[in-house]
């Protein structure tokens, strides 16, 4: 906008200079004809006169493209900086004679500007910058005495004083986050009048809850009130007090009605309220033996009812708990052995069932028939167990059968299968080998030595291999 409007005062101003030169150049033809005309009179010179021209200062072409940058610097400056200041400070609402200076001096500028009147129209733009900031430093100094004022007011508790300050406050900056907020504060304030008043005939009459319940609400609108937060805290403390001797009486009462639960409860809200008073000790000494017993009741029923559904890591739980309140329960120390054995082997179990390969190994295979041993002892207790077994068995009979292999070579290599035994030079041969991985190595003289991995399925009658060392050396 600013470069648009400095275009039109430059396309003025080659203008008007095309018409002064048109102008001048007729004047020159004009002197010339009368000249030409004189030519033919004869004058006799009268008297010699010394006449000296008047000379014009003149300002250099450099110096006059320097005042225009100037100008155009300065008018950038007003234009970014001043001017959104002049707007924010809402001068029209509280100074508009001000205003319309500014107005006046911006527009003087600007016409010396496009007449080309460059070093009037720095002069301009100078004053006008130096009159926006006298109106902005006078608009700041009335933004800080109301603000001050205002919030001193608030502060008392005047609302009519603290209303009138922040008004003019935001007259001169009515986008100051400064100010919304300290007005948000002071209309809250015309909210906690009333409750305050009403919160001090309360306290006048005695009634506790009353008061406390407006000072409450007083704290939901404006948490900052110190005294008031300061009175509440009291007033939460007496009120428990007298809820103390209650909660205990009815503690103790729902202890002879077997009502645990609203005996704990009555003990928490009595601890709320004074957490060093010895009645507490008593009443939560009945409760923690009637809870231990319950525990203790209610755990040996659920490990008997995990039992019943073979699920013994849950009975594990319930039993560990009765154990942990009472150590010497047999029933705990007897049921947490049993699921401890039964865990393990179910553990055992589907390790071997998981990893079928394995049992080609004859120590694995050894170590899994032991186990089949030991867990013969507790099928009886768990129907898991008797299904991993039969399981196990299954798997022992299909692992550990023979299957043929057919090794098929060039009857030039030199074949043996790693950790089972020599095949020798063949073109062709079938072995016994159970399911399982193995390596087939060949090796030729002159040749390089090839690997073979191969997974021998345990669903398959019989498995071919290939291997020929073909690749010289």
């Amino acid at each position: 906008m600013l470069e648009e409007r400095l275009e039109e005062a430059r396309l003025r101003n080659t203008k008007l200079r095309k018409k002064i030169i048109i102008g001048f150049l007729i004047t020159i033809s004009v002197c010339g004809f009368i000249l030409l005309s004189l030519s033919f009179f004869n004058f006799s010179p009268s008297k010699d006169v010394a006449v000296k021209a008047s000379k014009k200062e003149k300002i250099a072409e450099a110096d006059i493209e320097k005042i225009r940058d100037n100008f155009k610097e300065i008018l950038q400056q007003y234009k970014t900086e001043l001017e959104p200041r002049i707007q924010e400070a809402n001068i029209e609402s509280w100074n508009q004679n001000a205003l319309l200076e500014i107005n006046e001096q911006e527009k003087k500028a600007m016409l010396y500007f496009s007449n080309g009147d460059y070093p009037n129209a720095l002069k301009n733009i100078q004053l006008l910058k130096a009159k926006t900031l006298v109106v902005l430093e006078e608009s700041e100094k009335i933004f800080k005495e109301n603000m001050e004022k205002a919030a001193l007011f608030l502060a008392d508790d005047h609302y009519d004083e603290a209303k009138l300050h922040i008004e003019k406050a935001l007259l001169v900056a009515p986008k100051s986050p400064k100010a919304i907020s300290l007005q948000q504060d002071i209309e809250r304030l015309q909210q906690i009048l009333p409750l305050l008043n009403k919160a001090k005939a309360a306290r006048a009459e005695h009634n506790l809850q009353k008061e406390y319940n407006l000072l409450q609400k007083i704290l939901q609108i404006s948490s900052e009130r110190a005294e008031v937060a300061k009175r509440s805290a009291l007033l939460k403390q007496l009120i428990k007090n007298k809820e103390f001797d209650a909660h205990i009486s009815s503690g103790f009462t729902e202890i002879e009605n077997l009502q645990i639960k609203k005996a704990r409860y009555h003990y928490q809200e009595a601890k709320k309220v004074d957490p060093k008073r010895k009645e507490l000790e008593v009443l939560l000494g009945q409760i923690l033996a009637q809870e231990k017993e319950y525990r203790i009741q209610q755990a040996i029923m659920q490990a008997e009812q995990a039992i019943r559904k073979d699920n013994w890591q849950q009975a594990k739980v319930n039993f560990a708990k009765v154990k942990k309140e009472m150590p010497q329960n047999d029933i705990a120390v007897k049921g947490l052995k049993r699921a401890n054995k039964i865990i393990g082997l179910q553990s055992s179990l589907s390790q071997f069932i998981k990893n079928p390969y394995r049992l080609t190994d004859s120590a694995v295979l050894s170590t899994a028939e032991k186990t089949l041993m030991r867990a013969q002892h507790v099928s009886s207790y768990s129907s898991g167990i008797k299904g991993q077994m039969e399981q196990l068995r299954n798997l022992i009979t299909t692992y550990n059968r023979l299957i043929p292999v057919t090794i098929m070579s060039d009857n030039k290599t030199y074949i043996l299968v790693r950790g089972i035994g020599k095949v020798g030079v063949i073109s062709k041969k079938t072995i016994q080998l159970k399911p399982g991985n193995y390596i087939f190595e060949g090796t030729r003289n002159g040749f390089k030595s090839k690997l073979l991995k191969v997974l021998i399925p345990y669903d398959q009658n019989n498995y071919s291999v290939r291997i020929i060392c073909d690749e010289p050396i």
